[in-house]
């Protein structure tokens, strides 16, 4: 065999062994992905005796909020809905502590990766409507039992 040939042919081994070894190592590298379902806690919101406060979660972009909830442990929970938009979740609610006492709540949120529908999105406005009409009525309430 000729040097020239030899040579040509090591290069060629080399080569097509440093192109294997590159590919498994490529193999071996997973590609991360972003979850398709996240939770959000929203941030904590003090809510002071005789005070009713919204608390918000919302979703990162890219995401919509499909369920949701409120941590709020004595803060007595008024209404509880996505967004209209579908990008988050809202819950409003009251401390009646007797002891006077300061407490927090926070929006719960489960975000799925996507976009809504316009069922979803109509589905959202809808509720959106009757969290309202339920603080309304709520407020109307408290107005009434307070004597105003």
């Amino acid at each position: 065999m000729s040097k020239l040939m030899s040579i040509v042919l090591a290069s060629a081994v080399a080569l097509l062994g440093a192109t294997t070894l590159a590919g498994a190592a490529a193999s071996k590298k997973r590609p991360t992905k972003s979850p398709t379902v996240i939770p959000v806690l929203g941030a904590p919101v003090d809510v002071p005796v005789g005070q009713f406060v919204k608390t918000f979660a919302y979703c990162p972009k890219g995401y919509y909020v499909t369920g949701g909830g409120v941590y709020n442990g004595a803060i007595a929970e008024i209404a509880s809905s996505p967004t209209k938009d579908l990008h988050g979740w809202f819950a409003d609610g009251t401390n009646s502590d007797p002891a006077g006492r300061t407490f927090q709540h926070r929006a719960v949120a489960v975000c799925t990766k996507g976009s809504p529908t316009a069922a979803a999105l109509a589905s959202a406005a809808s509720a959106a409507r009757l969290a309202q009409q339920a603080e309304r009525e709520y407020a109307a309430r408290q107005a009434v039992a307070a004597g105003g």
